[in-house]
């Protein structure tokens, strides 16, 4: 398969899959620019962002039309995300290659654990302490940005949960809330990249983020279509164990085949 295929392919996989389930865009891009593209690692976390923010964005414009967005939580989620993706960005951009793979493969095994878990869950919201206070939120959305600006995922598979039983919003509108949350954290974290250095060390495939960013807003678009139809609980696990798998070959990648080429 070539590469253009590859980018068309996968770029309307992983759109659909956002659309569906509301969240798994950068954690899926990161293997499929990583393995099945051989980019770098570092590279393919920030062209991975890059992606999952153009994806967001037209699923957020979506959300918005539909007013299915609560503004005051992106606002929350949104500044603690910035706060969050500048704070970590120097030490994104000095960490071993190797580290922030064996942290990809962690953050994305307990990812599929709630995927697969979340499979039965219920799609309505429920009761929320009135007494939760907003530094409870702004702590959460700053730890998500702090894992968007270190690994290059958008934080999905936890906004998603957070908003949704945390917040106690209701899941179509837990899923719009978060991809604009989504879409800031991942502007943010590219520019965390680029004003330390992070930007000028990795090879930045702007031709094969375009195809799949595009491809992905495609995919997004009918994967919110559809998403009505699709029994959710067997699709979850699907994701799930393609998640793992991806994963899983990621690390093997970069710790066993890499470690024996060098020798």
């Amino acid at each position: 398969m070539d590469e253009l295929t590859i980018e068309i392919v996968t770029g309307l996989a992983i759109g659909a899959g956002m659309g569906i389930v509301g969240a798994g865009g950068a954690i899926f891009t990161v293997p499929v620019f990583g393995m099945m593209l051989g980019h770098d690692p570092k590279s393919a976390f920030v062209e991975a962002l890059a992606v999952t923010g153009v994806i967001a964005f037209g699923s957020a414009f979506s959300a918005a039309v539909r007013r299915q967005v609560d503004w005051r939580r992106v606002a929350l989620f949104g500044a603690a995300g910035i706060a969050g993706t500048q704070a970590i960005a120097p030490v994104a951009v000095r960490m071993p290659v190797r580290l922030q793979v064996a942290l990809f493969a962690l953050v994305a095994f307990y990812a599929a654990a709630r995927m697969w878990a979340s499979a039965g869950a219920s799609e309505t919201a429920k009761e929320v302490d009135a007494r939760r206070t907003a530094f409870g939120t702004f702590l959460a959305g700053f730890m998500i940005g702090m894992l968007t600006g270190t690994l290059g995922v958008g934080g999905g598979f936890l906004l998603v949960p957070a908003l949704a039983v945390y917040e106690g919003l209701p899941m179509r509108r837990a899923v719009g809330t978060s991809v604009v949350v989504i879409v800031i954290n991942a502007s943010a974290g590219i520019a965390g990249q680029w004003w330390s250095g992070g930007l000028s060390q990795v090879t930045f495939d702007q031709r094969a983020v375009a195809i799949t960013g595009i491809c992905g807003v495609v995919g997004s678009v009918g994967g919110t279509l559809v998403a009505s139809r699709i029994p959710q609980r067997g699709l979850r696990r699907v994701f799930a164990a393609l998640l793992v798998s991806a994963s899983a070959w990621l690390v093997v990648q970069q710790f066993l085949l890499r470690g024996v080429a060098e020798k």
